[in-house]
């Protein structure tokens, strides 16, 4: 059995690794996308490069959350090879600790950090990325809007309208669940499917039955425009049925995706995605688990064979498709194929006895 000093040791090595992972992590993908927040607010006025640098500060947490997994392989490789290349695993065999006690500490570090990344640290991330998108909407979205320029991107509403017509609303920015929508652009229809007016809005707010519309241009059916202040838009559109449409499921906090499963499923829309992701953070310590049994077993053997880039490249190889058969079969729990709970936790479940099968081959033959 392992002691006490030796299980801390590895631990410690383990979690410095992990540390360095992430930060490596979240420097890269701050960088990429403060480039990218630069390109969208290359037009925009009075707009400091630390406010944009703050921008991706925030977003980058909820990035690095789908790489923890990566981060956890790579960290365990690195870990064991050092210990391996410096003689420290050989000498722990000699003494007759075999490869599942001292794989025990990083193994339950793994499983603690899944703990703390599911139930901490993803809702203070998805909290980060909420605040980006107001401080985007504030400062990039600030300018009035361009009438010239009505190509938009981001998030497609349609509501039935009264008398029979319908809306298309399309808005840059979503925030509070569908309730707060910035650069908006509407288009309504009569029950013939012809157009009747367009709106083109600064922000519109949702409130119980209607649209409360800020700052609007209004076009007419002979295209003449009419700046009108705010106007009130009627809708049959609840906060469940803006949540089900807006809200994605991992950026929901991992306290309120099962309240917001049952909310989903009661306005009508598929709520199996919300119940997935639910499950899939819950098994998360499970999984980064097998992530460092994949890793064990490829790097136990880089003294006695010498094929460490072959090796190296077989964790790597390993892990990819661990993580790409857990997408695939996270797609089908999403669309009802599969449980949802099924879906989430058969991958690492899987992974961890197919992982202990071969250490337990590598070891006693």
């Amino acid at each position: 059995m392992i002691g006490k000093t030796l299980g801390l040791y590895i631990s410690i090595r383990f979690l410095k690794v992990l540390i360095a992972m992430v930060l490596g992590l979240g420097f890269l993908i701050v960088t990429v996308d403060f480039i990218e927040q630069l390109r969208k607010s290359a037009n925009v006025e009075d707009v400091s490069l630390w406010s944009v640098y703050t921008i991706s500060l925030l977003r980058a947490p909820i990035f690095i959350e789908k790489a923890f997994p990566f981060a956890c392989l790579f960290a365990a490789m690195i870990t064991l090879t050092q210990l391996n290349l410096k003689m420290e695993l050989v000498v722990a065999r000699a003494a007759g600790i075999s490869a599942s006690h001292f794989l025990l500490p990083i193994s339950i570090s793994a499983a603690l950090i899944g703990i703390l990344v599911a139930t901490v640290y993803n809702p203070f991330a998805i909290r980060a990325f909420e605040r980006s998108e107001a401080l985007t909407a504030e400062i990039i979205f600030k300018q009035p809007l361009n009438t010239n320029n009505r190509q938009k991107r981001g998030y497609w509403i349609k509501q039935q309208d009264e008398k029979g017509g319908s809306s298309i609303i399309n808005a840059q920015i979503a925030r509070k669940n569908g309730k707060l929508l910035n650069n908006v652009s509407i288009i309504r229809f009569n029950r013939d499917w012809q157009i009747i007016e367009r709106l083109y809005a600064k922000q519109a707010i949702h409130t119980t039955g209607s649209w409360l519309l800020n700052e609007v241009t209004k076009t007419d059916g002979s295209g003449i425009k009419t700046n009108v202040g705010s106007i009130n838009l009627k809708t049959g559109l609840t906060e469940d049925d803006l949540l089900g449409i807006t809200a994605k499921p991992d950026g929901i906090s991992f306290w309120k995706l099962k309240e917001t499963a049952k909310r989903v499923e009661k306005s009508g829309t598929n709520g199996k995605p919300y119940m997935v992701q639910f499950h899939s953070l819950t098994a998360l310590p499970l999984f980064l688990l097998a992530m460092v049994i994949v890793a064990a077993t490829v790097c136990l053997r880089f003294v006695r064979f010498g094929q460490v880039g072959r090796m190296i490249l077989g964790g790597i190889f390993c892990g990819f498709v661990l993580y790409t058969v857990t997408s695939l079969v996270t797609a089908l729990g999403s669309n009802g194929v599969v449980p949802p709970a099924l879906a989430a936790w058969a991958p690492g479940f899987v992974a961890t006895l197919f992982g202990m099968s071969v250490l337990l081959h590598q070891e006693d033959g």
